[in-house]
């Protein structure tokens, strides 16, 4: 079909958006058709590699960056969580010592030092290891004893359950 002055209604339409047909011999249109539809504008895979490359790694970069921030703030948690485990060991061993030495009370006391003794323990484990490498150990325990894992995991769900009804009570 041919507009009034002899051209093309293509080339009037590349003219209206400026394209000058004739300082290019093959448009991108023409390309366009001689490669079955395929291919839009010009394309140059390189770029694109690179591109994707660039996104890529960009994207690895905020994930690492995010990783790290997370485990900046666990074992920020973690050293908060060690700490008050300390001071209930403090508290259990102020207590016995508060009590009377009589004798109706020693297995109440022997079993406040084993208490506080254990938490010590455990708020220590916590000062002195990452969050990463607890993890690690954590998964190591529920690989090689999966039904002992399975029960803490289970247990420790039915007590987060009582606090949090106790809570709202």
């Amino acid at each position: 079909m041919r507009a009034k002055h002899g051209k093309s209604m293509r080339s009037d339409f590349n003219c209206m958006r400026g394209i000058n047909m004739e300082a290019s011999h093959e448009s991108d249109f023409d390309r366009s058709l001689a490669s079955g539809g395929r291919t839009y504008g010009s394309h140059d895979p390189g770029a694109d590699a690179g591109t994707a490359q660039a996104t890529k790694e960009r994207a690895g970069a905020l994930w690492d960056d995010a990783k790290e921030v997370a485990r900046m703030k666990l074992n920020e948690q973690k050293d908060a969580a060690a700490e008050g485990i300390g001071q209930v060991a403090g508290a259990l061993r102020n207590a016995k010592h508060r009590q009377d030495s009589d004798d109706a009370s020693e297995p109440v006391a022997s079993l406040t030092d084993s208490a506080a003794d254990g938490l010590d323990r455990l708020s220590n484990t916590l000062r002195g290891k990452d969050v990463g490498v607890m993890l690690r150990d954590l998964e190591g325990f529920a690989r090689h004893q999966p039904v002992a894992f399975f029960g803490l995991a289970l247990a420790a769900g039915f007590l987060a359950v009582r606090f949090v009804k106790a809570g709202n009570d």
